[in-house]
């Protein structure tokens, strides 16, 4: 590093004069990954072992032998998860990261926030609730948008809206700035705990640059929403294993992976693509979710990097997308513990790009994406997953390639386990 004023600048030979730094201090580029790397081994040292799926989660014990611990890490957070009456085990853990390391005082003790989310609990309905009420709140504030609550739009985009490159006359510059960190806010937020404006946030991104009046009024409107609905959150449930329609589907059709939906440790996947949906670009947009246990615990909005020629080839881009995502969880849930026994459930809502993934159907007009197809048909036939055919009033993914209309924006915000804290029941 250079030497601070006091000292030499050069040497004796006339040379550019430097420190060299002893030891990482908070704040330079190599900090945060000489920290993983002294903690990782602190973890590995007191018995637990790294994950391939995830280099920041690290395991001791297993849900079979009930003394299964789970250690995840952010930088310098850091939060356990282990067998609710394994006390021991907790108390140990944070007597021996103590003695390593600088902690918090306020960490002890059951988790309520980390990384700007709040954690709420009840044991006796047995679900965990994740919102961002203050993150939220303090985006509101700084743009001036916590007035009129009775007012504030139901959905955070209207369906209408299209928006494009605005035209120079349309660009204010003094706004651009402001822009820019909403959306920064917004990002954050929506990839957290507030997955139902993830579509919008992904639209409003794409202009980044060079904002117009339009922009700027439709991600207030995102913000506006938010703050209305601040306390909302994802709720993960012990029971409840996901939208209802999943069980309708289980028992109208009698395939093999029925006995899987009334098991909520396995996870689900929805894919969708609206084709050519960008209006500047005519590039289509990818969305895909996945739900376990009642929530969302991944979820994709992201425009096509190609021009798709049909629906089958949007669709099958962003399958391509849930697929890749469906390999990492089977991968990162069978490390923990929770082997997927059986194909993953993957929803779509179009024949044609089904019938491609599962090889059934080979078409002239698939020839120039048939890399996409081949990898979806080799591993539908590793038994990684398999599509299931889902109507468009179904799809869930629905709501991260477009806006949608409030009455059907508001159902599939419930099935993403999106909304208020649960109740807490009043014992007489």
């Amino acid at each position: 590093m250079e030497c601070p004023d006091g000292y030499p600048k050069t040497m004796p030979d006339g040379s550019p004069a430097a420190l060299h730094v002893r030891q990482s201090i908070y704040g330079l580029k190599q900090a945060s990954k000489l920290l993983h790397e002294h903690l990782s081994g602190h973890l590995k040292a007191k018995g637990f072992r790294q994950l391939v799926s995830d280099q920041c989660v690290f395991v001791k014990g297993s849900i079979k032998t009930g003394d299964l611990q789970i250690a995840c890490i952010w930088v310098d957070d850091i939060i356990l998860a282990t067998m609710r009456k394994d006390q021991a085990a907790r108390e140990n853990f944070d007597e021996e990261l103590r003695k390593e390391f600088k902690v918090s005082p306020w960490t002890s003790g059951e988790a309520g926030w980390i990384l700007n989310m709040n954690i709420k609990r009840d044991w006796s309905k047995g679900t965990i609730h994740l919102s961002q009420p203050g993150a939220i709140k303090k985006l509101a504030e700084h743009f001036n948008l916590t007035g009129n609550e009775g007012r504030a739009p139901s959905v955070p985009m209207n369906p209408h809206l299209k928006l494009v490159k605005p035209a120079a006359e349309d660009i204010v510059p003094a706004e651009v700035w402001d822009y820019q960190s909403a959306v920064g806010g917004l990002l954050y937020i929506s990839l957290t705990a507030r997955p139902e404006v993830a579509q919008s946030v992904g639209v409003l991104s794409r202009f980044m640059p060079c904002p117009g009046k339009e922009h700027v009024k439709a991600a207030k409107q995102v913000i506006r929403y938010l703050y209305a609905t601040k306390e909302f959150g994802i709720t993960y449930s012990r029971e409840k294993s996901g939208p209802p329609h999943m069980f309708v589907h289980a028992k109208k059709n009698k395939t093999a992976t029925e006995d899987t939906f009334g098991d909520s440790r396995i996870v689900v996947a929805y894919a969708d693509a609206d084709l050519a949906g960008d209006e500047g670009t005519r590039k289509s947009t990818s969305g895909y979710t996945f739900v376990l246990h009642g929530g969302l615990i991944c979820w994709l909005s992201k425009l096509q990097s190609t021009v798709a020629l049909s629906t089958a080839e949007a669709e099958t881009i962003a399958g391509v997308e849930a697929v890749k995502q469906v390999m990492h969880l089977r991968l990162f849930l069978g490390e923990l513990g929770f082997e997927q026994l059986q194909p993953s459930v993957v929803y779509e809502d179009n024949n044609a790009a089904i019938s491609l993934a599962h090889g059934r159907e080979q078409s002239k007009r698939s020839k120039h994406y048939q890399m996409k197809v081949h990898f979806l048909n080799d591993q539908y036939q590793r038994g990684e997953f398999a599509y299931e055919k889902v109507g468009t009033s179904d799809q869930l993914a629905d709501a991260f390639t477009k806006a949608l209309p409030r009455e059907s924006f508001t159902k599939f915000r419930e099935w993403m386990g999106v909304g208020p804290p649960p109740a807490e029941e009043i014992v007489a």
